[in-house]
């Protein structure tokens, strides 16, 4: 795919893997239209992507509600004027033991990793099957394939995600349209609560966002007759530098 002129949807862009993915999509001449949580991240990063050249725009909201996601995608639709790239990077984890944790909790997690994807993709396939060509990623994790003691519900959807992911891929194979699941392992992001510094001082071999951008940009670009569903994607050596 040449990504010049291209047009993309991603979710989750205020800041860690988000906002690099939108970063390297700029780079590459990609129209944006961004969502997240905080407004104000997304205004700053609109103005730095605005100076790359290409249109960007943006829309707080919650991806818990669906009237907000249909009308996230109604706003991008209408900005972008198409949709050639939908990104699902969005997603919360919310540490608990399943005998503890608030039914309210459980619900969250499944409405934001889960049932926004689908709503998103369902949206967007409608729009690329019309032209035979697009590109659906979604962002998963490590938890995607590794059970984890206390993050039954994060592990449940992420698991959820990537059957969703293979399942929309073959049926959307014939439209000529590709859907991938990037399942990152460690990665220096605000995800559980600790500061990407703090991370990193302790685990300096982890990835960074920008490797998770790297990937996107690399299954965008693949053969046209090339498709790669699923890719794992590993710190080399978490516990140390690679500047060692």
């Amino acid at each position: 795919m040449i990504l010049k002129g291209k047009k993309a949807l991603v979710t989750g862009a205020s800041k860690g893997m988000g906002r690099a993915i939108a970063k390297a999509l700029a780079l590459e001449g990609v129209d944006l239209f961004l969502t997240g949580r905080d407004s104000d991240l997304l205004e700053k990063l609109k103005e730095n992507l605005s100076k790359t050249g290409v249109r960007a725009a943006y829309k707080a909201a919650d991806l818990g509600s669906e009237k907000e996601l249909n009308d996230i995608f109604v706003d991008a639709l209408e900005f972008l004027g198409d949709i050639d790239i939908l990104i699902n990077n969005a997603g919360i984890g919310i540490k608990g033991n399943v005998t503890e944790m608030a039914v309210t909790d459980w619900e969250q997690m499944f409405s934001v990793n889960l049932k926004a994807p689908f709503m998103l993709s369902r949206l967007a396939a409608r729009e690329m099957i019309k032209k035979r060509s697009g590109y659906i990623i979604n962002v998963g994790s490590g938890a995607s394939q590794t059970p984890i003691a206390g993050f039954a519900g994060y592990c449940a959807t992420k698991h959820g995600l990537l059957g969703f992911s293979e399942s929309l891929g073959l049926e959307l194979r014939d439209h000529n349209i590709k859907v991938s699941i990037i399942l990152p392992g460690s990665t220096a992001t605000h995800f559980g609560g600790a500061s990407p510094e703090n991370k990193l001082s302790a685990r300096p071999g982890i990835l960074r966002p920008e490797d998770i951008a790297d990937s996107v940009l690399y299954l965008l670009k693949q053969s046209d007759v090339a498709w790669t569903s699923v890719m794992n994607l590993r710190p080399l050596n978490p516990k140390t530098s690679p500047l060692k």
